[in-house]
């Protein structure tokens, strides 16, 4: 009798212990496999966002080239035929830029003779400076 309970001891310890340690690798274990699934889908997204990037990269450097050749007149005749205003062989006309504007102040600020409505007026109404 006392081989068997000491048996049931050894039996039950052993069940406790295979217990704890079948709870704890399962436990590392499962927790690394989503611990690991979040790592590769991180990674993939970064991978990407790294392919994004270098495509967002090639495209801003084709569009710097665009407006470079815009300032090239040579290649500008060949942007404006791309975009249909103008034929294969034809050159297109190339204007300078005007001068610029005179500024509303400037123009506004200087001195002017007064018109020939303006002299009439004061001459009629008596408030030209030659008749006070």
């Amino acid at each position: 009798m006392e081989q068997v309970n000491t048996f049931r001891r050894n039996l039950v310890s052993k069940l406790i212990i295979f217990t704890i340690t079948f709870s704890a690798l399962y436990f590392v274990f499962d927790t690394y496999e989503v611990s690991y699934k979040n790592y590769r889908s991180m990674q993939t997204t970064l991978e990407n966002r790294i392919e994004h990037s270098e495509t967002l990269k090639k495209e801003i450097t084709e569009y710097q080239v665009k407006i470079d050749n815009l300032n090239d007149p040579d290649k500008l005749d060949l942007i404006l035929q791309e975009h249909g205003y103008g034929k294969d062989g034809e050159v297109l006309h190339k204007f300078d830029v005007p001068e610029a504007v005179t500024p509303l102040e400037e123009t506004i600020g200087r001195e002017r003779s007064k018109s020939a409505f303006e002299l009439f007026v004061e001459y009629i109404i008596g408030t030209n400076n030659e008749s006070q």
